[in-house]
C-alpha cells in the first residue's frame, strides 16, 4: 500500500519555486475540481507575521499555483475555484469563543475575484449562519453565450433551508493599448432557489451530479398488506440534479428512503453537530452518514452508515446519544449498499461493538478494479463487495486488518491514479490495493468457506490470477479444515468460475451478451464472516420497483446524449433472464446414462471431441494461461475405449446449453442478433467455447490436486498404471480419497474428467480399496472398467490366491460380452484358458460359427451373477467331460474346432478336479 504526504510533496515544490526558506504549515485540505485539482490552505510566515494562503494543487503536471493570500489566520473549511481560476468562493467557521454573545459556530461564505488589476477584497455571498454552508463550482464550458461574456455558476447549500445557484458574469472589456482582458464588476444577478428545504446533499465533481435528500408527501398505493402512511407525515426521497454545460439542469433520480428515526418534518435530527466534509462535498449533520459513488458505466452506489441497540421486543433503535447506558454495553455497527443498478441492497452488520470504537468509526468506499466496491472500516477489516456490471453481486470479501490503536478518515481523491484515497487528518494519499499476500493469508486463515469461494470467484472472473488460485487449490487440498463437503464447494466454484471467464474471454463482443444466461458461480448464499473475535454478518435483499426511479431517456433534456443515467436506466429495464443451472444437465444425464452404451457410441457422434486442440484459455497478459504445463497429469490422456463418458456429457452439455441459450435468448434479443442466423452463430460460438472451457478447467483442477499431492511423475517417472504400481500404498490411498473428492465435484455439477482419468482413477481405487468395496463403486457406476484397466488388473502378479483369481472372474463377469472376450484372450491363467475353450465349444453346439461376434443372443442365455460367463456351461449343468463327449458328436465342422484349445482346458480342468 503505496503512501505519499501531500504536505511533504506541496513543500518540495513551494522550497523550488523560491529561495528563501519554507515556513508552510498547518495543510488543509478545502475542495477538488473535476479536472482532477485541489484546493488547499496553509499558514506561513511573512516579515514575521503569520498569514493564510491558498492554492491550487495539480498532481498531473506537479503545478501548485498560489491563488490568494490573506492577511490573517482565517478558519477557512471549504473552498472551489472556477475553470480559470479568476473566481473563488470559501467559507469561514467563525467558532464562538468567550467574548462573544453568539454561543454556535458560524458559516460565513465569500466570493473574491482572482483577476490581477481588481480588488481582492471578499465580498460576501449571503449573511453568517448558524446552519451548515456550503459552497461550489460547477463546470463545464459554455459556448450559449457570446464569445465576450463567461457565466460561471456557483452552487451555494444551507443546511435545512435552501439551496441556491448563483451566476457570476464576467465580461472581455478593451483597454487602452488594444487589448483585451476579463473584469468582474462584483454585480450577480438575484441567485435561483432550485432546491426549498434538503436534510443532506453531495455533490459530484467528476459527473457534475448533486444529490440531496429532501421530503415529500408519500404517494399512496393500494397493495395489498402495505401499510397507509398519513397524507401529513412526510417521506425522505433521494433526488438528483444532473448539470450541463449549455442544458438547464434536470432532475434524473428520484428514490424513496427508509431512514429510521430521521425526522419527517424536515428539520432533521437532535443531533448538533456538522461533519465538514470538504471531500467528497457533503452537508449534512451527524445524524445521517450517507455517501453515494457513482460511475459512467452506470454504477451508482447509495452507502448508508449507522449504528443501532438491538431491543428486547426484536425492534431496533438508531443511536442518537452518547448516553451512559451504551458505554458499558455493545452495538451494532451497520452499514447498507444500495447497488441500484442491481435493484438490491447488501447490509453488512458488526454485532456487539464497544459503543467507543463503534462511535469512531468512518466507513470509506471506493471503486475499486471496475467490478468491486471498496469499502474500508478502519482498525477492523476492508470489504470487497461485488457489483459487476456483467452478473448479480455476489461473493463478497472480508479482509480483516492489522490492530491498531486509532484509525484514518478517508475519502476518494482525484488525479492521484486508480483506487487513490486522501486521510483527511494528516493529508496522507493511500492507494488501496488488495495485494495477493492479503488475499492469501486470508484464505488460509480460519474464515468461513463462502468468503474462500469470493476469493476464488474474485482471482478467476476479475483479477484473472489463475496461478494464485491453483496455488490456493493445492494448499486446501492439504489442509482440509472444514470437512469434504467445504472442499467440494471450492472445487465446484473453480470449475464454474473458470469456465465462465474462460469462455467469457474468448468470446466475440457481439455474443458476450449470451453470458447472461449461463452459470458464473455455484453458490449464492452468504454466511458470517469471522474477523479475529468479530463476526461479519453480509446478507442481500431485492429492491421493488426499482426500474421507475431513473428518468427515461425519452424524458431528458437531451434524448440522445448516453451518460451514466442512460445506462443505469438500460440496466434497471434490461429484463432478467434465467441462468442455465447445472442440474438441469445433471437431469437430462440421469435419464441417459441409464441407456448408455459405449460400445455403440462412436467419436463421430460428438459434436465436440475432446480430441481436438484445446481451445484458447489465455489469462490477462500479466498471468499464464490455464493450459499451460501439458505433461504434469500422472495419466496418459487417452481413453482407450469406443466411445467414453466424457464424451457423452460434453455432448450433453452442448445440448443443454444451445437449447438454453436459444430458448430464453430469441425472446430477448440475446444480444447476438435478434434470432434467426444471427442468434444461432453466437449460440453456437458460446455454447462451443463453454463445452471446451469445461474440459479444461476440470484438466486445471486435476493438475493443482496432483500437484499438491506430489502425484505428478517427474522427467524419469512412468505415467499411467506403472506409477500407480510404484506409489506407497498408503500415499496412494490418499491420492485416491483426494481424487474420489474431485470426481465428486465433477459429477455432481455435469462437467467432464479428462481423458485417461476413468481408468487411473478405477485402477488406484482396485490397488487401495477392498474388493467388495470395488465392487460396490463398479455398480455404482463410479468406476469403469475399461479395456485398458481390465487389461492392467488380469495382469497384475496376484494369481497364486484362490480368491484374487475368483474376484478377477467376477470383474470379467460385470463387463460387456466382447470386452470379457478381449480380456480371457490375454489372460494365461487356467481358469481364464477353460471359460474360452467352454465360450468356444458353445459356440460350436449353438450352431454358430467359432471366433465370430454374436450379433443375436437367445433368451435362454440370460447373465446370472455366478463366477465365470454365464452364458457358457457351468460346474453345476455340465462336467468338463460331457461337455467334451458332446462336442465330439455334435455336426461341427473341423474346420472350425480349436483342438488344441479344448484339451488344454480339458485337462486343466480334469487336473483341476483331481487336486481337489
Amino acid at each position: 500500500m503505496a503512501v505519499q504526504n501531500i504536505a511533504v510533496k506541496l513543500c518540495g515544490i513551494l522550497q523550488a519555486q523560491g529561495q528563501e526558506e519554507v515556513t508552510a504549515r498547518e495543510w488543509r485540505l478545502l475542495g477538488q475540481e473535476q479536472d482532477g485539482s485541489q484546493l488547499l490552505s496553509w499558514v506561513s510566515e511573512t516579515d514575521s507575521k503569520e498569514v493564510l494562503n491558498i492554492g491550487v494543487y495539480m498532481n498531473k503536471n506537479k503545478s501548485l499555483i498560489t491563488l490568494h493570500t490573506f492577511d490573517e489566520k482565517l478558519n477557512i473549511i471549504q473552498a472551489s475555484v472556477n475553470a480559470t481560476h479568476t473566481l473563488m468562493v470559501y467559507v469561514v467557521k467563525k467558532l464562538p469563543t468567550e467574548e462573544s454573545t453568539v454561543k454556535e459556530s458560524l458559516y460565513c461564505p465569500y466570493l473574491i475575484c482572482l483577476l490581477p488589476d481588481n480588488d481582492r477584497t471578499p465580498a460576501a455571498v449571503e449573511e453568517p449562519s448558524t446552519k451548515q454552508i456550503m459552497v461550489q463550482y460547477v463546470y463545464g464550458k459554455s459556448t450559449k453565450y457570446s464569445p465576450g461574456i463567461r457565466n460561471d455558476r456557483f452552487l451555494l447549500f444551507k443546511h435545512l433551508e435552501c439551496i441556491k445557484i448563483y451566476r457570476t458574469p464576467m465580461f472581455l472589456n478593451e483597454c487602452d493599448d488594444g487589448t483585451d482582458k476579463w473584469g468582474f464588476d462584483g454585480i450577480y444577478p438575484e441567485p435561483e432557489k432550485i432546491v426549498k428545504v434538503f436534510s443532506w446533499v453531495q455533490w459530484d465533481c467528476v459527473n457534475q451530479v448533486l444529490y440531496y435528500i429532501h421530503y415529500r408527501q408519500p404517494t399512496q398505493s393500494f397493495a395489498e398488506g402495505e401499510e397507509v402512511k398519513s397524507p401529513t407525515e412526510m417521506t425522505p426521497t433521494l433526488s438528483a440534479f444532473q448539470f450541463h454545460a449549455d442544458l438547464p439542469h434536470e432532475t434524473v433520480l428520484n428514490i424513496p428512503l427508509s431512514l429510521p428515526h430521521v425526522s419527517s418534518s424536515g428539520e432533521g435530527a437532535a443531533c448538533g453537530a456538522y461533519e465538514d466534509d470538504p471531500i467528497p462535498l457533503r452537508v449534512h449533520d451527524c445524524s445521517l452518514d450517507l455517501q453515494i459513488v457513482c460511475d459512467q458505466r452506470g454504477v451508482l452506489c447509495i452507502c448508508h452508515h449507522y449504528l443501532y441497540k438491538p431491543l428486547d421486543d426484536s425492534t431496533t433503535s438508531l443511536v442518537m446519544e452518547d448516553s451512559a447506558d451504551l458505554k458499558d454495553s455493545g452495538v451494532n455497527f451497520a452499514y447498507s449498499i444500495t447497488l441500484l443498478q442491481h435493484g438490491c441492497v447488501v447490509h453488512s452488520v458488526v454485532p456487539d461493538l464497544p459503543w467507543s470504537l463503534a462511535k469512531s468509526l468512518r466507513p470509506s468506499y471506493t471503486l475499486y478494479a471496475d467490478n468491486h466496491l471498496l469499502v474500508n472500516i478502519p482498525m477492523l477489516y476492508t470489504q470487497l463487495i461485488d457489483i459487476s456490471l456483467y452478473h448479480e453481486p455476489c461473493c463478497h470479501i472480508v479482509i480483516p486488518m492489522d490492530e491498531s490503536e486509532s484509525g484514518p478518515s478517508l475519502a476518494p481523491i482525484l488525479g492521484w491514479g486508480a483506487h487513490a484515497m486522501v486521510d483527511l487528518n494528516t493529508l496522507d494519499v493511500v492507494t488501496m490495493n488488495v495485494a495477493d499476500k492479503d488475499l492469501t493469508a486470508t484464505f488460509k486463515s480460519n474464515t468461513a468457506v463462502e468468503n474462500k469461494l469470493a476469493i476464488l470467484h474474485y482471482l478467476i472472473q476479475h483479477d484473472g490470477n489463475m496461478d494464485l488460485a491453483e496455488e490456493l487449490i493445492s494448499w486446501m487440498c492439504l489442509n482440509q479444515r472444514d470437512g469434504f463437503g467445504s472442499f467440494q464447494r471450492v472445487m465446484q466454484e473453480y470449475l464454474i468460475s473458470t469456465t465462465y471467464a474462460v469462455t467469457r474471454r474468448s468470446l466475440p463482443s457481439s455474443a458476450l451478451n449470451l453470458m447472461k444466461m449461463l452459470p458464473f458461480t455455484q453458490h449464492l448464499k452468504f454466511a458470517d464472516v469471522k474477523v479475529r473475535d468479530m463476526c461479519v454478518s453480509v446478507s442481500q435483499e431485492k429492491l421493488w420497483n426499482s426500474s421507475v426511479v431513473v428518468l427515461a431517456p425519452r424524458q431528458r433534456v437531451c434524448q440522445f446524449a448516453e451518460d451514466v443515467w442512460t445506462r443505469l436506466w438500460a440496466a434497471l429495464n434490461d429484463a432478467p433472464q434465467p441462468r442455465l443451472q447445472p442440474q438441469a444437465v445433471i437431469d437430462k444425464l440421469r435419464v441417459s446414462l441409464h441407456c448408455y452404451q459405449p460400445e455403440a457410441l462412436s467419436r463421430c457422434s460428438t459434436p465436440l471431441s475432446p480430441g481436438g486442440a484445446a481451445p484458447s484459455v489465455s489469462a490477462p497478459p500479466r498471468r499464464s494461461s490455464i493450459g499451460a504445463h501439458q505433461d504434469l497429469l500422472p495419466f496418459f490422456e487417452l481413453d482407450v475405449c469406443t466411445a467414453s463418458k466424457q464424451e457423452h456429457i460434453i455432448a450433453a452439455n452442448l445440448r443443454e446449453v444451445s437449447v438454453h441459450l436459444m430458448r430464453e435468448g430469441g425472446g430477448g434479443g440475446g444480444g447476438a442478433g435478434a434470432g434467426g442466423a444471427g442468434l444461432e452463430s453466437g449460440v453456437h460460438a458460446v455454447s462451443t467455447r463453454w463445452a471446451a472451457a469445461q474440459l479444461e478447467a476440470a484438466r486445471a483442477l486435476c493438475r493443482a490436486l496432483t500437484r499438491a499431492l506430489a502425484a505428478s511423475p517427474q522427467h524419469n517417472q512412468q505415467r499411467g498404471f506403472t506409477f500407480i504400481d510404484e506409489m506407497d500404498p498408503t500415499h496412494a490411498y490418499i491420492v485416491f480419497k483426494v481424487l474420489e473428492q474431485y470426481y465428486l465435484a465433477t459429477d455432481s455439477i455435469a462437467f467432464p474428467l479428462p481423458q485417461g482419468f476413468s481408468s487411473f482413477f478405477t485402477y488406484l481405487g482396485y490397488r487401495t480399496l477392498p474388493f467388495h468395496s470395488f465392487v460396490q463403486y463398479v455398480h455404482r457406476n463410479v468406476f469403469e472398467l475399461q479395456i485398458d484397466v481390465m487389461k492392467a488388473i488380469i495382469a497384475y502378479k496376484d494369481d497364486d490366491n484362490k480368491s484374487t483369481v475368483n474376484n478377477k472372474l467376477r470383474l470379467i463377469q460385470l463387463v460387456g460380452e466382447g470386452r470379457a472376450r478381449r480380456v480371457l484372450a490375454g489372460w494365461g491363467q487356467r481358469a481364464a484358458l477353460v471359460l474360452r475353450a467352454r465360450d468356444h465349444a458353445h459356440a460350436l453346439l449353438s450352431g454358430r460359427a467359432a471366433r465370430r461376434p454374436r450379433q443375436d443372443r437367445p433368451n435362454t442365455a440370460s447373465l446370472t451373477d455366478t463366477a465365470g460367463i454365464s452364458a457358457l456351461p457351468s460346474g453345476e449343468r455340465l462336467s468338463p467331460l460331457d461337455t467334451f463327449l458332446d462336442l465330439l458328436t455334435a455336426k461341427a465342422s473341423l474346420n472350425e474346432l480349436d483342438f488344441n484349445l479344448i484339451i488344454e482346458a480339458t485337462l486343466a480342468s480334469v487336473q483341476q478336479d483331481a487336486a481337489t
